[in-house]
């Protein structure tokens, strides 16, 4: 990768990149904190197109690498993760967002695919939005299938048992019966994990699955 101090000096082009990727990311969170997450999409692909133009310049690989060479001023992974929520957001008043989403969820994942959660903050976050939107187009044998590849590299990913387990009771997903039996496979399996991580959310989650579907009896 090239030394991003070296390229600001020497490149006009890449100043000029850099100053579009703060004026995107402003007017994107205007947008969040004004709960406008349609419009604060069309700002949030700027910044992504501007950040794949950034790596490209950077000769990078990964989002993760320019943000550890502090390419920018901006936390990067934390914007990853925003933006992938608001996308979210975003396909609940229009589902032409569900094919964005689903098309940033898995470019980004796969420029970090080696790595895991542990080492890229947020990157869990990502990975349960892409499987949420795999669900979301019908696509349950995928998102499982991810979820059971992700788990089997970092079982002690707590958040990642809770992310799988919510697909199948928590949210309302359109063509898609709740499952309550298999949510709690899913949270026991976690659960009885050696040291996993944030067991307290976990063993919340289980409770609150298990008050819900007796309500449903």
């Amino acid at each position: 990768m090239i030394d991003p101090d070296t390229l600001y000096f020497s490149s006009e082009e890449y100043r000029f990149l850099l100053d579009s990727i703060s004026d995107s990311i402003t007017a994107e969170g205007i947008e969040q904190r004004n709960r406008n997450p349609i419009d604060a999409c069309k700002h949030g692909h700027k910044v992504w197109e501007h950040l794949l133009e950034l790596m490209k310049m950077l000769q990078a690989k990964s989002v993760y690498e320019i943000d550890q060479r502090q390419a920018t001023i901006y936390d990067l992974l934390a914007w990853a993760s925003e933006y992938a929520d608001t996308l979210h957001s975003a396909s609940m008043k229009d589902n032409s967002y569900i094919s964005k989403k689903l098309e940033f969820c898995e470019k980004y994942l796969e420029m970090h695919d080696s790595m895991l959660d542990r080492d890229v903050r947020n990157l869990g976050n990502i990975r349960v939005s892409l499987a949420e939107t795999y669900y979301q187009v019908g696509r349950s044998s995928e998102a499982d299938a991810l979820f059971r590849e992700w788990l089997s590299a970092e079982p002690d990913w707590g958040w990642g048992w809770i992310g799988w387990s919510d697909c199948y009771w928590l949210w309302n997903i359109p063509n898609m019966k709740k499952d309550f039996n298999k949510a709690k496979m899913i949270l026991e399996e976690g659960l009885s994990v050696p040291q996993v991580l944030d067991i307290d959310y976990m063993k919340e989650r289980y409770s609150d699955l298990r008050k819900k579907k007796q309500s449903y009896q």
